[in-house]
């Protein structure tokens, strides 16, 4: 996705905030002109490469970036104490497919890179109304469709939590069409609270299917950085199911047959799609659906 102008901006307020929190004045004028030089690479990143680039500058100025593993464990584990009346509740829908999707999507919500805080009110509230979102009939129609006749589905996770209610969405895909092997793929080191392969063992998702890191602390999924196991992996694959704006962002116009899934938690993505904050997107990459 062609990062625009204005998500620039934003990405380097970010960053003019997070060095105010410094107090040495000096690395701050430092960090703030290497962002900069990141910066004039101007089109040719896409967002999550340039946050990216900014943890690398960050870390070699001030030190590493402090961690969000203890978060991770927190909100793994709490989604797993949710996850047996979650999953309750998609198979008391009348489609549970469709019902687990949206549960998947509401999840998306666990986001401490893309917003400035998680509320544990308003994480309660997706969750509590997940089966009552609207969903595209047309993408979820066609997914379908192509499921039946689909023999292998990659599943690109996005953060920490959310992770649990994949598992359940992965779960009713295996039920639904039984023939498909099933690869997950995840962040291959910390970013931010991002999944991990060590949240996906936490979380037991890889006993429902095949768990492989990215290889990458990008918080989205660039194909061309991909290792060679892995790309191969993502190129032949019928059907790809991608978590959060971070994927849709390194994901967009590759090519692939790719199934979005994410809460729009920014004003380029309310642009983009029409919508209001945290309002579920799903979405197909193919053919503009």
């Amino acid at each position: 996705m062609k990062i625009e102008a204005g998500c620039l901006k934003c990405l380097r307020d970010k960053e003019v905030k997070r060095a105010e929190e410094i107090k040495d004045s000096v690395k701050r004028a430092e960090y703030l002109q290497k962002v900069d030089a990141v910066l004039q690479k101007e089109g040719t990143l896409t967002a999550p490469e340039y946050l990216a680039a900014f943890y690398q500058v960050f870390d070699g100025v001030y030190g590493a970036l402090p961690s969000y593993k203890e978060l991770k464990r927190k909100y793994n584990q709490l989604m797993l104490e949710q996850e047996n009346n979650i999953y309750r509740r998609i198979l008391s829908a009348e489609d549970s497919l469709k019902a687990a999707i949206q549960a998947a999507q509401a999840g998306n919500y666990i986001d401490f890179i893309a917003m400035d805080g998680v509320s544990g009110d308003k994480l309660t509230e997706l969750l509590s109304n997940f089966c009552v979102t609207n969903i595209d009939l047309a993408v979820y129609d066609r997914f379908c469709k192509e499921l039946h006749g689909a023999k292998r589905l990659v599943y690109i996770t996005d953060n920490c939590g959310e992770i649990v209610i994949d598992k359940l969405l992965i779960r009713e895909i295996k039920k639904y069409a039984p023939q498909i092997d099933i690869t997950v793929l995840t962040r291959g080191r910390e970013v931010g609270n991002d999944a991990t392969v060590e949240d996906a063992v936490q979380t037991g998702l890889d006993k429902e299917a095949y768990v492989i890191g990215n290889g990458t602390d990008v918080a989205g999924t660039c194909i061309h950085l991909l290792p060679e196991k892995v790309r191969k992996r993502v190129l032949e694959a019928d059907i790809i199911i991608s978590k959060g704006q971070g994927n849709y962002e390194t994901l967009s116009d590759c090519g692939e047959n790719v199934y979005y899934l994410f809460l729009c938690k920014c004003e380029l993505f309310m642009k983009k799609f029409h919508a209001e904050y945290l309002e579920p997107i799903f979405c197909c990459e193919r053919n503009g659906i």
